[in-house]
């Protein structure tokens, strides 16, 4: 430690220092400090001529210190040049060598000994257009004359930097030796500091990459690589200059650039935002000082000099808040944060110094031990923390372990005691359907034989997870003897025949009757085969599945190729983990363990084999497994009879051809409408598992409702007009359309009570209740689905629905009963007026009234739809009876094309001519024109009422055909818009502009 105690200050006067009994050999450095000789805007020594001394004008300067006041008296400035001169006297009997460490000079310097130049930095001028700036330390050696006598002149010159220029620090002196000691200790021990703090900076970033992203060990590496950054910059030796050059610009850029950056990762180190007031002041805190770290990029040194007390005041607030955080976490727990403490304050302590130090212009050795200790605190409470989390990691390893053990005990309990009550229910079913199948009802027998399908299912699925012990526990029961492919992938599409065959797909089996027989547990070969076809079931909403063998190098390649979903790269990785599957929330397809597949691989790899996937998503997938052929005097062997008892399917999903049908009918063939009839409400069930649709089917029975089922929300779609359904029940979870999406589809087209949605979920969770609700459903119902509670939702929401309706009908009969007096005591004063002037104009005045009278009071036929002759007729006769009344105030263009098979509802367009008079052209004086106007279009006819009375405003217009509970909204509008939406599913488009007019539009679909 001796090395840091070497340095003496001398006292210098009046520019002369004597050291003729100074001891060189004892090793000392001499700090220079003390009164140069200085001449302002003058230089000593100008090429290779000296000027005397005597010649020039010169002051006493004190140095290290700025010469701004030396430059100019009356107005201190920084920027200027000048020759600062020291004569020092030493032993001329003594032949050394005397060495002169320079560490700063603002901006540009040279060395002049004894008259000779001997180092420098920069170029120093008279004119800023000559100038270089440079400010780095340097060295230079050489001896004193013959009468000991060492002149030492340095001329600077500052054009760019606004502090205090000058000689900024003190120059060393003293032997050669010493003063090559004095920068090899500090260079040493400045670039060892730096290779610690980068040794630390790259393993906390590497432990956050490897651990569990802890994002403080990201902003600590982050803080000591700024620290380091900025020491390499500007401190002493300015290692990073030494290296690679970038300029004085650059140097004040990225120097308070990595200070900015530093001080917000010195704030993200610590838990700062426990704070009570300051979490509130952070965000803004954060934005100021990240925007001045980038604005600093942008800035001039002289600007990134005025920003320093900013500068400062942002350091020093998160000194004092990284304190505070400190000091919280020290009083919750002082034996885990005490060397954090302790760290913090050694830095602080070196940091303190440092700055005090700088701006006295000491020049002193490289003192890194501080921040090597401080350095060694934080390692040590980061490896500790590391440590503490990897026991705990080990411990919960270890827990999650035991959990999953007993998960799958669990598990495989579980199937044990459902596994002898499921055969029980299965065997008795069958028993029933072979006993009672003559006296059993179509209806009742296919009910069976799905409930014998589907326990065959439940049972293959309760093996998977018995077998997930076995497997593990590596004793699995194998029991291997010649089987055959064909019979078995036959039997297992028998199974798997009811998920088929409500989707549009065709599943082809091309593995012939005579492939050669496997070498495997027969068993074990029927689970495999049905994980595989299952997943692409289950995975697939329309397309092909194959199924292909091939025998080649003594063993069995099956594939199993679907035109389902596919899957991505991320999916692919993780596929053949237990309890692995797609998520929900993407595929919309709910249900399942996730074993399947997993345990398909491990019998497949127990048996000898391999199990390899392929995949494209949006495309499908393609599975292949392999099996050991049999001998082939094996072929005796294989059972005559399948391991499944056949079920009939139907031909047309799963055809035994070496082609795949491309063809595809327009209707799927899941879509299956009973006999309509009127007194039973209609039903649209919507739900991609046909079991969902069996166990619907059978609680809502075909003698009390009329259901038409379909297995996606497109189908749905497709028949929503082809019937006037008294309600709609969907899933949710299904494939290419959610019951959400479906939902607020048909609440684009039709109210809550015009056509009810009861949604059926598996999800009981508020938010899932709410989002159904904002989509658009009525009620909701959750899985497993109660009868009773199921009934008494439909008959609430059908209720509701005929309650609105039977409204709506008697709206409509008011309509056609509805004559306001006035109109006819209007219509009658104008026959009698006719009868004295124009007898025949009053007959046909006459014939039209009673025409319109025996329209008005008909009752037959009221809800549906009538030729649109018919519906014209009635408003000719209502138009003529009101031209008469108001003769040439009512004007009526008539822009009909040829539509005579055209049907509408009955007085649909009768109360829009209407109110086109009422309440548009006879609001004026004048009165005004109606249209009439009829187009016919290749997707079908446009209705339009057009009339140029006063229009409405745009707020009222929003409103026109809303019911107010007041009693004041129009009946025959919105009672028209109603009837036309259940009719075509689309009603009234008003227009209206105040003033001009207003039309009213509806278009009637082919």
């Amino acid at each position: 430690m001796e090395w840091f105690h070497l340095q003496k200050q001398v006292s210098i006067q009046n520019g002369q220092l004597d050291l003729r009994d100074w001891h060189a050999e004892d090793g000392d450095v001499l700090l220079l400090d003390g009164e140069w000789e200085f001449y302002p805007s003058q230089w000593l020594i100008t090429g290779n001529r000296a000027q005397e001394a005597g010649e020039r004008e010169s002051t006493l300067i004190q140095v290290p210190g700025g010469w701004n006041e030396a430059l100019n008296a009356e107005e201190p400035t920084p920027y200027g040049f000048g020759s600062y001169r020291l004569i020092l006297h030493v032993d001329p009997a003594e032949e050394r060598n005397y060495s002169l460490r320079v560490p700063s000079v603002r901006t540009s310097s040279e060395l002049y000994v004894n008259g000779r130049l001997l180092a420098g930095t920069g170029r120093v001028a008279d004119t800023e257009h000559e100038y270089i700036a440079k400010n780095l330390p340097y060295s230079t050696t050489f001896t004193a004359d013959e009468n000991g006598v060492i002149e030492l002149v340095i001329q600077g010159a500052n054009y760019v930097d606004s502090r205090n220029s000058g000689i900024a620090r003190s120059i060393k002196f003293g032997s050669e030796q010493a003063i090559a000691k004095e920068m090899r200790i500090s260079m040493s021990m400045q670039l060892l500091t730096t290779i610690i703090f980068l040794m630390h900076s790259a393993y906390a970033f590497i432990l956050f990459l490897l651990g569990n992203k802890e994002k403080k060990l990201l902003y600590f590496s982050l803080l000591i690589l700024c620290i380091t950054l900025a020491n390499m910059l500007s401190d002493y030796e300015k290692l990073f200059h030494q290296l690679f050059y970038i300029g004085s610009d650059w140097d004040f850029r990225l120097a308070n650039f990595a200070l900015m950056i530093g001080v917000y990762a010195l704030l993200q180190c610590t838990n700062h935002r426990e704070i009570r007031y300051w979490r509130r002041v952070h965000p803004a805190y954060k934005i100021v000082t990240l925007g001045t770290a980038c604005l600093t990029l942008f800035l001039s040194p002289d600007q990134i000099i005025s920003l320093f007390p900013f500068y400062t005041l942002l350091g020093a607030i998160a000194v004092v808040v990284t304190i505070i955080a400190i000091f919280k976490s020290v009083i919750k727990d002082i034996r885990s944060n005490l060397l954090l403490l302790t760290a913090f304050l050694v830095l602080l302590h070196h940091y303190v110094w440092s700055f005090f130090w700088r701006e006295s212009g000491l020049s002193l050795v490289y003192y890194p031990f501080d921040q090597i200790i401080a350095m060694g605190f934080l390692a040590t409470v980061w490896f500790k923390q590391y440590f503490n989390m990897h026991a705990n990691t080990k411990e919960i390893a270890a827990t999650l372990q035991r959990m999953n053990d007993h998960k799958d005990q669990f598990l495989a309990n579980t199937s044990h005691e459902f596994r002898n009550p499921l055969h029980s229910m299965m065997n008795m079913s069958q028993s029933v359907l072979k006993r009672e199948r003559h006296l059993l009802q179509e209806r009742s027998i296919k009910e069976l034989e799905t409930m014998s399908s589907v326990g065959r299912r439940l049972s293959l699925i309760l093996n998977d997870l018995m077998d997930v012990m076995s497997l593990r526990d590596g004793n699995p029961r194998l029991q291997k003897k010649a089987v055959s492919i064909q019979p078995i992938v036959t039997g297992v599409l028998d199974m798997l025949q009811y998920n088929a065959e409500v989707k549009s797909i065709h599943i082809s089996n091309q593995i012939p009757d005579d492939f050669p027989p496997v070498y495997a547990d027969e068993n074990r070969v029927i689970q495999i085969v049905f994980n595989l076809l299952h997943n692409a079931v289950k995975y697939t909403n329309e397309g092909n599945i194959a199924i292909q063998a091939v025998a080649k190098d003594g063993k069995a390649h099956i594939r199993i190729t679907d035109t389902g979903i596919g899957m991505d790269e991320v999916m692919l990785k993780r596929l053949f983990r237990p309890y692995e599957q797609a998520s929900t929330s993407e595929t919309m397809i709910e249900g399942g363990f996730g074993l399947g597949l997993s345990i398909s691989k491990q019998l497949v790899e127990l048996h000898g084999g391999t199990l390899a996937v392929s995949s494209v998503l949006g495309e499908g997938s393609s599975f292949i497994f392999s099996l050991e052929l049999a001998d082939l005097g094996a072929l005796d062997e294989v059972a005559a009879a399948g391991a499944f008892e056949p079920i009939i399917v139907p031909p047309m999903l799963i055809e035994d051809d070496d082609s795949i049908p491309t063809d595809k009918t327009a209707i799927p063939p899941s879509l299956r409408i009973l006999e309509e009839n009127h007194g039973r409400p209609c039903l649209l069930i919507v739900d991609d598992d046909p079991v969902n649709l069996q166990v619907l089917e059978a609680i809502l029975p075909p003698d009390e409702y009329d259901t038409t089922m379909v297995t996606s929300g497109k189908e749905a779609l497709a028949v929503l007009n082809t019937k006037d359904w008294d309600l709609v029940i969907s899933d949710i979870m299904m494939p290419q359309m959610s019951g959400y999406e479906l939902a607020r589809i048909i609440r684009g087209r039709l109210s809550l009570t015009e056509l009810p949605i009861l949604l059926v979920t598996a999800r009981s969770q508020p938010e899932d209740i709410r989002g159904g609700f904002i989509a658009g459903a009525n009620d909701y119902v959750t899985k497993p689905v109660e009868a009773i509670e199921l009934k008494s939702r439909i008959e609430a929401l059908i209720s509701i629905k005929r309650f609105v309706r039977e409204q709506q009908r008697l709206e409509m009969a008011w309509l056609h009963a509805q004559i306001q007096p006035h109109f006819l005591f209007n219509a009658l004063n104008a026959v009698t007026a006719l009868s004295n002037i124009n007898l025949d104009k009053m007959r046909t005045l006459l014939d039209e009234f009673s025409h319109y009278l025996r329209s008005k009071f008909r009752f037959h036929n009221r809800d549906g739809l009538v030729l649109i002759e018919e519906e014209l007729n009635l408003v000719k006769s209502y138009l003529f009876i009101e031209q008469v009344r108001f003769d040439e105030r009512l004007q009526v263009i008539w822009e009909i094309e040829d539509c005579k098979e055209l049907k509408v509802p009955f007085l649909s367009i009768q109360p829009l001519v209407e109110n086109a008079i009422m309440h548009g052209v006879m609001k004026r004086v004048r009165g005004g024109t109606i249209c009439i106007r009829i187009r016919t279009y290749e997707t079908g006819v446009e209705i339009s009422v057009e009339d140029d009375g006063e229009g409405m405003e745009e707020a009222r217009l929003q409103h026109v055909l809303e019911r107010k509970t007041d009693g004041k909204s129009g009946v025959g509008l919105i009672n028209t818009d109603q009837r036309l939406k259940r009719h075509f599913g689309s009603g009234l488009h008003i227009s209206s502009t105040l003033g001009i007019g207003t039309k009213v539009t509806f278009r009637i679909p082919y």
